[in-house]
C-alpha cells in the first residue's frame, strides 16, 4: 500500500462511527489473502473455495514473481478455508458455508471497495 492509499484508508477509518468497525475494517485490509478474496468478490456475487484458492495463489505468485507449486495452492487453501473466510464471514463481508465449499459476497462496505480498487 503506497502512502497516498495509507492516508486514505486512515481518513477512513477515522470517519467511521462504529467502534468496533476500524478493528475489522484495518484486520481485514492487513491480510493480503482476505483482500485477494474481497477482489475477486468484487467481480462475481457468489465464488467456490477452488475458485478463491485459484484467484489468491496466481495473485500471490504474481507479487512475488515466482511460480506458485502445488504445496503453494494448498497452503492458500487451507488458510482461506481455515482462517480467512470464516474471519471475513464473521466480519459480515461474505458467508462463508464450509459443507458446500461456496461463498456469497454480502455488504462489503464502501470505504473497503474503493480502497481495494485502488490496490488493483
Amino acid at each position: 500500500m503506497d502512502e497516498a492509499c495509507l492516508r486514505d484508508v486512515l481518513e477512513a477509518v477515522e470517519a467511521m462511527e462504529s467502534d468496533a468497525a476500524p478493528d475489522v475494517l484495518l484486520n481485514v485490509l492487513s491480510d493480503r489473502y482476505a483482500r485477494y478474496v474481497l477482489c475477486h468478490l468484487s467481480d462475481e456475487s457468489t465464488a467456490t473455495l477452488d475458485a478463491l484458492t485459484d484467484t489468491a495463489t496466481g495473485l500471490a505468485a504474481t507479487e512475488s514473481g515466482a511460480i506458485a507449486t502445488p504445496g503453494d495452492r494448498e497452503e492458500i487453501r487451507l488458510r482461506l478455508y481455515h482462517l480467512v473466510l470464516p474471519k471475513l464471514d464473521a466480519a459480515g463481508y461474505l458467508e462463508f458455508d464450509s459443507e458446500t465449499r461456496t461463498v456469497e459476497r454480502d455488504e462489503i462496505p464502501a470505504v473497503l471497495r474503493e480502497l481495494l480498487q485502488k490496490e488493483t
